[in-house]
């Protein structure tokens, strides 16, 4: 695995833990995740990981697939996928640009960007 795509992969592996540590200390975004259902392909550069939301809980799996996704998620380029976790590149941005492609439910994919962005909040003073 090259090192831009090992980034890419730990940058995803700390979004996924850090949403597992912020709900359980941030009431808005339990709040926020009490309403939202479903479960989240990723398909970046070389690698795969999944996110279930359901009944107001949280998990996630690295380097598999499953079967049922509603949404998936895909960033073919290791670089922009490393730009994208870090923060630096937004969810609409990466869309508009091709870069980001989301295959199934677009209204799942806009209210996962809201969860995105408590995750980049709770970030940001982190990455300094």
């Amino acid at each position: 695995m090259e090192k831009v795509e090992f980034q890419a992969k730990m940058m995803f592996y700390i979004m996924c833990k850090s949403l597992e540590e912020i709900v359980k200390v941030d009431e808005d975004l339990q709040e926020e995740m009490e309403d939202f259902e479903g479960k989240i392909q990723w398909k970046i550069a070389n690698f795969k990981g999944y996110q279930v939301f359901e009944e107001g809980k949280y998990s996630f799996v690295m380097d598999e697939e499953i079967d049922d996704a509603d949404l998936v998620m895909i960033i073919e380029d290791a670089e922009i996928a490393r730009s994208f976790f870090s923060g630096e590149v937004d969810g609409t941005s990466a869309y508009m640009s091709g870069d980001l492609k989301i295959e199934g439910d677009l209204q799942l994919a806009m209210g996962y960007g809201a969860m995105a962005e408590f995750i980049q909040d709770y970030l940001e003073p982190i990455r300094g």
